[in-house]
């Protein structure tokens, strides 16, 4: 599992490590349309990822293949920037050999992924609790990266890594913090998929 430690933060640093730069950047235009921050946010639904999520648009989306210890794997990002306020919505998907997690404590692999984020980050770990989605186990830290607030829940379905991760200015999160991590869902019938996979 040390394997998939080191994967899934990576997926963060570089989405997130990137969104820091382009939100400094766009900053001084961006911030004449305020009003974009109480628009209201728009399902985005994966169909390959299995998965729906609240995220304001417009969301860009990227694949990148990484190699690790257990082969190549794809990341598969949905990434969100509001420059106005200086915050960056992150969702991922990472698709695992599924032998490499099946004999593993899922628990412990969602709960290493979060504290492999906090470290690729240069984060501080604020809390940490496990949670469920639809039966599956998950995991969710906050932590403190400089001046920014991090939030993030892991999930994993099969051998499916899920990520959500919020970084914005501390003490000031977003209005639609809430929305973003509670509207996440899976499509049953890939979720059903990925476990019988990993069940073969």
């Amino acid at each position: 599992m040390k394997t998939l430690r080191r994967a899934a933060p990576l997926a963060a640093l570089l989405a997130l490590g990137g969104l820091g730069g382009c939100a400094s950047r766009q900053q001084g235009p961006a911030a004449a349309k305020p009003e974009a921050a109480t628009a209201a946010e728009p399902v985005v639904q994966s169909t390959a990822g299995g998965f729906s999520v609240a995220i304001p648009r417009p969301v860009s989306e990227e694949r990148r293949s990484q190699e690790t210890d257990v082969g190549a794997v794809t990341l598969h990002t949905f990434i969100s920037v509001r420059p106005d306020v200086d915050t960056a919505y992150y969702v991922s998907y990472t698709d695992f050999p599924p032998a490499a997690v099946a004999q593993a404590d899922p628990r412990d692999v969602v709960a290493r992924a979060s504290n492999g984020a906090l470290e690729a980050l240069g984060a501080t770990g604020l809390s940490s609790r496990p949670l469920m989605l639809s039966g599956f186990p998950g995991w969710e830290i906050e932590g403190i990266s400089g001046p920014r607030h991090l939030r993030g829940r892991f999930f994993l379905v099969g051998p499916r890594l899920y990520q959500q991760l919020l970084l914005h200015p501390e003490g000031k999160p977003p209005q639609d913090a809430e929305r973003f991590f509670e509207s996440f869902q899976l499509d049953p019938q890939v979720a059903a998929m990925l476990t019988g996979e990993r069940r073969s």
